[in-house]
């Protein structure tokens, strides 16, 4: 297939192209809907100044509509070739309608192009963790009504500590996923900013309106700097990762509590068989093992976030193709997340605690701080009370 930049006949040699491609082109199938979206909305933009005719936008938003609905079919698919999504519809659109295809690339880059589309993804990513995040912070909120006044132990250096309850236990972590909301508010707002129109990185000598193509793309701005939407490229992601390994910790700790409470040795909580899975040798085990790889996904997304931090630091300003890798860690982590989310909610509710065995375990020990609190209100200093309970 043509690429988009060809002045010639020479060919790229096919070992090369394959290596600056191949891997990317897996991301940028996951990008196609977004990159339609981002030129219906210049097609629009470019009627409204004038370059293209009423009859010519009419054309590209039918072309468009239909990779849309060939995208959703599963039936336009990327393949080594066709160098990346822009260049496959941008052909496609002058095949099928001819001159009209070759005006729609009029006033943007692939560089505004690709930055435009991740954003799209991005922010429909985002609103859906935000969406699971309330959800999972509801079953904890109803798994804390339903349980919450049966009494636990409290431990610190995995020791038995203090008294504590399913309340308290349950509380924390929505606490924790309250905190993690706003983080990742912090990020949405960052990555709700339009790049489309800022071309290579360094503006268009035509009167662009800017301002519409954000609005009709749902971004709450522009970013206005077009420089600076390139370098931000990377800066805003590392930003999103950060605030998805938030909620990848408060999961990996609400995972490791559960493995830890439902082995035979504690035996706190049961899980349903819904939620567990078997061994191929051993007949009496049943393994809560979703827990595990729940617990595991902060360190994927932990690893992900050093890659694109470090794919897109110590790089002069304005693009550099370094930055086509940040794809991968980017979606890859968006994906674990909203999976987790998921995954999590289905465990909690499929929690069931042992009443009696935490009533047992809710030992004499667990109560001498409170005994010592009981004399130092009897007018008992604290470091004599502490001593006599001791």
């Amino acid at each position: 297939m043509k690429k988009l930049w060809e002045k010639d006949k020479t060919k790229l040699d096919p070992v090369i192209e394959a290596f600056e491609t191949k891997e990317d082109l897996l991301m940028d199938q996951k990008l196609v809907k977004y990159d339609c979206l981002g030129s219906l909305a210049h097609a629009k933009m470019l009627c409204k100044i004038g370059i293209l005719s009423k009859s010519e936008l009419a054309k590209l938003e039918k072309g468009l509509l239909e990779i849309l609905s060939l995208d959703k079919q599963g039936k336009f698919l990327l393949k080594i070739g066709d160098e990346d999504m822009h260049t496959k519809i941008e052909n496609f659109l002058t095949e099928k309608y001819g001159e009209v295809g070759q005006k729609i690339h009029t006033g943007r880059s692939r560089n505004d192009q690709v930055l435009t589309a991740i954003r799209l993804y991005s922010k429909e990513m985002m609103e859906n963790i935000k969406q699971d995040l309330a959800g999972l912070i509801k079953s904890f909120e109803n798994f804390s009504k339903k349980y919450g006044s049966i009494k636990m132990p409290g431990y610190t250096h995995m020791q038995k500590a203090m008294p504590s309850s399913i309340r308290l236990w349950a509380g924390s972590f929505m606490d924790s996923l309250k905190d993690d909301s706003l983080m990742l508010n912090t990020a949405i707002k960052l990555n709700n900013q339009s790049p489309l129109g800022s071309a290579a990185g360094y503006g268009i000598p035509l009167k662009l309106d800017r301002e519409y193509t954000a609005k009709l793309l749902g971004f709450a701005k522009v970013q206005n700097n077009p420089l600076y939407c390139q370098n931000s490229k990377g800066k805003i992601e590392a930003v999103i990762l950060a605030a998805l390994t938030q909620i990848l910790l408060t999961i990996n700790k609400f995972a490791s509590d559960i493995m830890l409470f439902t082995t035979s040795e504690f035996n706190f909580f049961q899980a349903s068989d819904k939620v567990t899975t078997g061994s191929s040798m051993m007949p009496q085990k049943k393994n809560p093992d979703a827990a595990e790889l729940l617990r595991s996904k902060v360190h994927l997304i932990l690893g992900n976030y050093i890659a694109l931090v470090s794919l897109s630091s110590n790089l002069p300003s304005g693009y550099n193709r370094d930055l086509q890798d940040i794809k991968k860690p980017l979606l890859e982590s968006l994906e674990i997340t909203l999976g987790s989310l998921e995954v999590t909610k289905i465990l909690l509710e499929n929690l069931t605690p042992n009443k009696e065995v935490l009533k047992k375990s809710m030992t004499e020990e667990i109560f001498a701080a409170q005994k010592a609190y009981e004399l130092v209100q009897k007018g008992m200093p604290f470091r004599k009370a502490y001593r006599e309970v001791k």
